[in-house]
Parts: structure tokens; sequence; C-alpha cells
């Protein structure tokens, strides 16, 4: 039941993002009461993190209790056209606008909330439970990086056709005359490369950063003690990484959003249409990069905080990967 109603949160978070105003509401009371049901309850390792994750960007990047001026303007028009249950939600609007700022903290204390009431119900303290909704939820930004990484294989099948086609224009002029052509010019196939690179690129963030694969400046940072290095992977998770990760999905589901709406399509004449398709996978992509941070940040808490017996299974960012050891801190490595 707990693992049914972690699912019914993450559905209802992208609910209120993609919901129109009003119906959002809805998605969001449903939301928070399958939170919780989800912390009274328990769920498998991974679905309760990922639904507080999700619950607690999903308000903000929407813009859940304030509409823009020209949604504003619309559904003022809608009332004044008669249409129903317009007037009721452009009531609530007026209500609710001015203090969004302060309904937004209030959702996400209620995130907090829910997290307490799962901490309790959690045996030892919840640090268990909590190292395994890392766990669970670093796997699935791994396994999401590991099914995007295929689309390596169209784009280098693509890549490959164009170059063969274009120098069969150097032999076969009149083949720029088919049909064949014209459905697979080199302009859609130049975009659809780049199309598939972006989406690998972005939806990769994740993976990267669980197993620590991006670059890191470490002069100063391998010569900590190990304690001292977790205590900057959270602070640069939180202040740093998810933040910029919340700037990109907040204007990048606008920017998706924009461009869905006026169908957006290639600035090229030959080229791709639906631009929004790989706009959209702009936030998402860092989407996945902010839970891998939500992942990364529940560990250094569970190493920093939790019991000594789980500090080498929540250690793995108090070591360095990208270098050797220094000789003088390789003792203190094995503390851990």
């Amino acid at each position: 039941m707990g693992t049914l109603s972690a699912v019914v949160a993450v559905l209802s978070a992208f609910a209120v993002v993609m919901a129109p105003f009003g119906l959002h509401w809805i998605a969001l009371v449903v939301g928070f009461l399958a939170l919780f049901g989800a912390a009274l309850w328990g769920s498998r390792p991974g679905y309760f993190l990922t639904a507080a994750a999700l619950m607690a960007v999903s308000a903000p990047v929407d813009d859940a209790f304030e509409m823009t001026r020209a949604e504003t303007t619309a559904l003022r028009r809608a009332v004044d056209a008669g249409e129903p249950g317009a007037a009721t939600i452009l009531a609530v609007h007026d209500v609710t606008a001015p203090i969004a700022g302060y309904l937004i903290v209030a959702c996400l204390l209620l995130v907090a909330l829910a997290v307490r009431v799962a901490v309790r119900r959690a045996p030892d303290g919840g640090w268990h439970k909590f190292l395994a909704e890392s766990d669970a939820l670093g796997a699935l930004t791994v396994n999401i990086g590991k099914a995007a990484s295929f689309l390596y294989v169209p784009m280098i099948i693509i890549i490959i056709y164009d170059v063969t086609q274009r120098k069969m224009l150097d032999f076969w002029p009149a083949f720029s005359q088919t049909e064949w052509y014209r459905i697979f010019s080199s302009t859609k196939l130049q975009e659809a490369e780049w199309h598939l690179h972006a989406i690998l690129f972005v939806m990769c963030f994740g993976f990267a950063y669980i197993r620590d694969a991006h670059v890191r400046i470490e002069l100063v940072r391998d010569r900590l003690e190990p304690r001292a290095r977790v205590w900057i992977e959270l602070i640069g998770c939180c202040f740093f990484l998810v933040a910029y990760c919340y700037v990109v999905m907040r204007y990048g589901y606008d920017f998706a959003q924009k461009s869905y709406e006026i169908m957006e399509g290639s600035s090229a004449q030959t080229g791709l249409p639906l631009r929004f398709l790989i706009k959209g996978f702009l936030p998402l992509g860092f989407l996945v990069l902010a839970l891998a941070g939500v992942s990364v940040a529940v560990k250094c808490l569970v190493y920093l905080f939790g019991p000594a017996c789980l500090r080498q299974k929540a250690g793995y960012y108090a070591g360095t990967h990208h270098a050797d050891v220094p000789q003088d801190l390789r003792p203190a490595q094995t503390d851990r």
C-alpha cells in the first residue's frame, strides 16, 4: 500500500506541473495525501524519496499558486464569456497569488513533515531506511543514464548515413531530386544528430554524478580528511547542485511549454518539426540530476550523523576516485 501511495505521489507531482491552473490543485492535494500515506505505511526503497523530492519541486517549478499575466487575461476573458468554472478559478487565483511564496514554503514544510513521519516510523532513527532509499534512487538515475546511452547507436547510424549520402551526391546529383532525399535531407539528419546527442548528454548527468565520473578540482579536496570531504559534498549538493537544477527546471519548463504552445519547428526550412520535444528534455535531464543530488545528500547525511556501522556503506563520497590517495591520508581512509 505504501509503495502504491508513493507511485501516486510521483504521478501527482508530474500532474501538478502539467495540469492547467485549477486542476493542478487537485493533483497537489492528492499528491500530499499519497506522500503521507507512503510515509505511514512504508514503501519499497527509493519510492518514498523519489516522491518526496518530486513533490518538493513540483509547486515551485510550476508556480502552482500564481498565473502569468497572459493566463490571467485569458481567464478573465473566459469569465466574461460565461465559461463554467472560470469564475471559481479566477477567485481562487486572486486569493492565492498574493501569498504564493508563503504557500510554496508551506508545501516544502509538508514534505519535510512527511519525511519526519517516515523517520519516526522506521527503526533505528531511519538511518538504514534512508541509506536504502538513497541507494535505490541512485540506482534509478544510473539506469536512466544506461538507457540513454543506447541513443549512441541510432546517432552513429544517422551520422554514417549522412556522410554516405552527401558523398553519393558527388557522383549521383539527381539523387537530390528524389522523394527519399526530400524526406531524409542532410539538414534533417544533422538536426537529428544533435537532438540525440543533447538528449544523451542531459539524461546521463545523474549517472555521471552517482558514479563520480564528472570533473573535480581535487588540489585541495584530496588532502582533506574523509569527513571534511563529505561535508563539502553535502554543502555542494544542497546549495549549488540542487539549487542550480531547480533554476534550470523552473525556466526550462517555461522554455519548452512556450515552444509547445506555438508548435515551434526548426529555423531551417527543411529541418525537423516539434522543437518542443528536444527542449522538454532540458528540465527532464536536470530533474534526473537533482534526484541524483538528493541521493548523494542523503548518503552524506547518513555518513555524518548516522551510526558508525553504516559509515563504510555510506562513505563512497568520502574517498577519492579520480587520483591516487595521498600517502598521509591512506590510514584515514580505512576509518570509514
